[in-house]
């Protein structure tokens, strides 16, 4: 499914994860200008409130508008802006789900606080049915932000994902593994806290006094592979001390700390997609994407047994856009906004 659109078009585009927003300021398919701030609904759970979030949105949006070659006319958005935690909770979609479904559920909303701009939601994916019981709860999920990811690799046709089954391996705050069948849907998915686990142990535990300010996320290889393997053996929890025991030795500086670290809590995931059934031993096409240290560290793990294919961010940035016009475009919320502009303008 390729959308078509009116051309001519400035707007924005805004990805809100759990650490982190980008706002870009758009020209029909190219990108002007992007704004990037470490904001996102992890500070609106931990303050119980939106107005940090509200406020870097409003004065970006401000700012990149005084940039603009003509009036930005809307703003396109996805990923944690549309949960509980952001502007608006937009409800998940049920898998199988796949730009058609999304789009039927795309919600136009205006919010006074950031901006007089139409806000066109996309929602996201559920797998399994909620609220969540005990007995399913090992194998559902819900993504938000992914879902535009996948259908934009797709639209882009870059790396190839048309034709056959893939799995889309998303590594970031979140690590996500998403499956996409053959005919585009997003089936199932497994999400862990990884990213998160990281940030809070290398900041917030006893190993703070030497991981807490990293000078450098290079993996030192022998140790990482040794964190994997402790962390298999003897479990993630008695893996993480080894971190702790091994701070004792002056020999080891801060990066085969954070390599070990990193190993012991990647192996945790490695072990709960196998299990679950995504990493399972057949040739499935993987698309890595996220930041750049995990992909790496992802990749050590899956190159011997998988075809991997790594995204830059920038390429995976050109998808998520390209998801956004997808599956916005092709909305009865944004015929509706066209509609309306139409009647004005006669």
């Amino acid at each position: 499914m390729t959308t078509t659109w009116e051309k001519k078009l400035t707007y924005f585009a805004v990805d809100t994860g759990t650490t982190n927003t980008t706002v870009w300021l758009m020209k029909d398919d190219r990108i002007l200008r992007e704004s990037k701030h470490p904001v996102g609904v992890r500070q609106t759970s931990i303050r119980g409130d939106r107005e940090l979030l509200e406020s870097t949105l409003r004065g970006t949006l401000r700012s990149l508008s005084r940039r603009a070659p003509s009036p930005p006319r809307f703003v396109l958005a996805a990923g944690m802006l549309t949960s509980q935690l952001g502007l608006l909770e937009v409800p998940h979609v049920l898998a199988p789900a796949g730009v058609g479904k999304l789009a039927e559920n795309v919600r136009m909303k205006s919010f006074a606080r950031v901006s007089p701009l139409p806000f066109f939601l996309v929602p996201g994916v559920r797998i399994g049915r909620a609220p969540c019981e005990l007995s399913e709860v090992a194998y559902s999920d819900v993504i938000r932000g992914e879902e535009t990811e996948i259908v934009g690799f797709q639209a882009n046709a870059q790396p190839r994902t048309h034709g056959a089954p893939w799995l889309l391996l998303h590594v970031g705050s979140h690590s996500k593994a998403i499956e996409v069948d053959a005919r585009g849907r997003i089936v199932r998915s497994a999400s862990t806290l990884s990213g998160e686990a990281l940030y809070v142990l290398r900041t917030q535990t006893i190993l703070a006094s030497r991981l807490r300010d990293l000078r450098s996320q290079e993996l030192q290889k022998s140790f990482f592979e040794s964190g994997v393997r402790c962390s298999e053996r003897y479990g993630l929890s008695r893996a993480l001390f080894m971190t702790r025991l091994l701070e004792g030795n002056s020999r080891y500086g801060q990066r085969e700390l954070y390599s070990f670290l990193l190993g012991s809590l990647l192996a945790s995931d490695l072990q709960a997609f196998r299990s679950l059934g995504f990493l399972a031993p057949r040739r499935i096409r993987i698309v890595l994407s996220g930041q750049p240290n995990l992909q790496l560290a992802w990749r050590l793990m899956l190159k011997k047994d998988y075809d991997v294919k790594v995204v830059s961010p920038e390429v995976r940035a050109l998808a998520f856009l390209a998801g956004l016009r997808e599956i916005v475009f092709a909305s009865s919320a944004y015929r509706q906004f066209q509609a309306g502009i139409a009647g004005i303008r006669d």
